[in-house]
Order: structure tokens, then C-alpha cells, then sequence
């Protein structure tokens, strides 16, 4: 979605509302090692300019390719998110390109926008039980006949300062 600047200088408001999208080997250079696209971005868009205030309203969504954090399998997940944000015209995100015809270009901001909103821990499910420590089978799958070993706790011995004030049982 491009918004020519040369519309908003004549009637000092402009209102725009579009829908648009980023093709999947346009994001394909932006593919992590625990992460990779795998649709298009698909863009709502609700852009507002008045005065030197830009208002931008969007509506992403894609799909991604993840490793789990726990187990490492690989899932695909829907990932949908807004961003809202107020950008003064005078002071431009470098992420908004204005190119010699007075058009913004915001694929730029989108696809950062995706990015910085990736989520650290990706898991396959909320309860994943991950990986056995000492023989790497997936808990989720199967049961293992590894014994468990007792966390070292270094703060084990205020726990039993605790006890001797009644504080902790």
C-alpha cells in the first residue's frame, strides 16, 4: 500500500483505508534459525494523516514454520497481531520509506513490526513436557525409565531457616 503525500498536501487531512500483502520471497532474507515463513503477510490497513500527525492502524497476519523450544519438533502456528502507532511526518521511521514521487512505502515497518513481535519461547502446545535430560526422548510421545534426579537447589538451606520460624512447613 502506497499513500501519496501529494494528496494530503492539498486537502491537509487524508484518510486511508487498504488491504495488501507481502510476498512470501519478499521475507524470505528476514528467515531465522528458529523460525521461518511460510504464507504471505496479509495487511488491514488504517492510515490518518492530519496536520504532522500519522496515525497507523494494521492488521497483520501470517504464518510461521517454529522449532519447539522444549521438544524441537517443528510446528506451523498462525501468528496475528496490530500494531498501532503515531509517527510525525516531519521526523519519519526509517522503516517508512518516502521515495521522489512523495509515496510511503510501510512494508518496511511491517515486516519489522512482525519481527520485534516473534515470540522468544515458541511452544508446539502449552504443555509440552519437552525432552528427557538424560536420554532426549520426547516426553510428549513416550515415557522414559530414566530415573529423575533431585534439582540442586542452592537456596534449599533457607528453606529450612524458614521452617524453624513456622514461616514454611
Amino acid at each position: 500500500m502506497h499513500i501519496n503525500l501529494r494528496k494530503y498536501q492539498k486537502s491537509k487531512v487524508l484518510k486511508q483505508d487498504g488491504e495488501f500483502s507481502i510476498p512470501l520471497q519478499d521475507l524470505e532474507v528476514y528467515n531465522g534459525d528458529d523460525f521461518k515463513f511460510v504464507d504471505d503477510v496479509r495487511v488491514k490497513a488504517n492510515v490518518f494523516i492530519s496536520e504532522d500527525l500519522m496515525k497507523l492502524k494494521f492488521d497483520i497476519s501470517t504464518k510461521f514454520k517454529f522449532n519447539c523450544s522444549r521438544c524441537l519438533i517443528e510446528f506451523i502456528e498462525d501468528f496475528n497481531l496490530r500494531c498501532d502507532d503515531e509517527i510525525l511526518l516531519s521526523n519519519l521511521d526509517e522503516d517508512i520509506i518516502l521515495d521522489s514521487e512523495q509515496n510511503l512505502d510501510f512494508r518496511d515497518y511491517i515486516k519489522n513490526c512482525v519481527i520485534i513481535n516473534i515470540p522468544q519461547k515458541k511452544l508446539c502446545k502449552d504443555d509440552c513436557f519437552g525432552l528427557c535430560q538424560k536420554c532426549g526422548i520426547n516426553l510428549n510421545n513416550n515415557k522414559c525409565s530414566c530415573e529423575k534426579e533431585e534439582f540442586n537447589n542452592v537456596f534449599s538451606k533457607l528453606k529450612d531457616t524458614f521452617v524453624d520460624f513456622k514461616e514454611v512447613e
